[in-house]
Parts: structure tokens; sequence; C-alpha cells
């Protein structure tokens, strides 16, 4: 390909990117700087958390969900940065259900560790979003 080609091949990438950016808004990853602008003035921040026996766990680390509604985990009314986090632990969830306890099931709890920033002191404190039971990934 020409050097011509490859500039048309680019700006053509571009305009699609754009276009579909335009259309979908603040959405990951067809954000615009305005996602992060609105963090100017905010004092506390959402962070999604996934607890086995109160350690903190990777959800990819879980299957077999058993008593876990996955659309109780979503990220509306928290002030929450990283909702692809929040849409992709959901789907992890949804895509990997049990059908009952199995003897090696773990208490598992979904929810958000809100992070509050005041006179330069961190406080953090849970609020639960979901919990039942799951199984460890078998490696």
């Amino acid at each position: 390909m020409s050097a011509l080609t490859h500039t048309a091949v680019a700006l053509l990438a571009l305009a699609v990117y754009f276009a579909v950016s335009w259309r979908v808004g603040d959405r990951f990853p067809f954000s615009r700087y305005v996602m992060y602008a609105k963090l100017r003035g905010r004092t506390e921040g959402a962070v999604l958390s996934v607890r086995v026996a109160g350690q903190e766990v990777a959800p990819t680390s879980l299957e077999a969900f058993v008593g876990i509604d996955p659309a109780q985990i979503r990220p509306d009314g928290f002030p929450c940065s990283q909702e692809w986090v929040v849409h992709e632990t959901r789907r992890w969830v949804e895509d990997h259900p049990g059908e009952a306890d199995s003897a090696d099931a773990v208490a598992v709890e979904f929810g958000f560790r809100i992070v509050t920033m005041e006179r330069f002191v961190l406080a953090e404190r849970w609020v639960p979003l979901a919990a039942g039971t799951a199984r460890r990934v078998r490696r």
C-alpha cells in the first residue's frame, strides 16, 4: 500500500470512531474528555469489590454462582468511574451460573467500597449489592 492509501484508511477510521463516539456518548471505550472532567469537585468514589470471607478476590477466580441476581450488580447511583468493570463482572456471573450449592462452595459478596476524602482523611465504607455462593475456579 502507498502512503496515501494508509493516510486515507487512517482518516476514514478516525471519522468512523468519531461518529460512533458522538452517537453513543460517554460510554467506554467511546468516551470523550467530559467523562473524565466530571471528577472535579468529587469527594467520593465507588470501586466494585468481590469478597470471599472478607478478603477481596478477582471475580474470575469464582464460578458456579448460586443465589446471586446479576441484575443487582450495577453502577447506577454510585460515583463509579469504572463502569466497564461492573458490567464485565455482571457478565461473568451471568455466564457462570451454578445449579445448587456444592460441598466446596464459598460465601461471596458483591458490593462497592465507597471511598471518601474529607479534610485530607480517607474513609471507606462497604455497600452490599448481592450475596450468595460460588465455587473457586479449579485450575
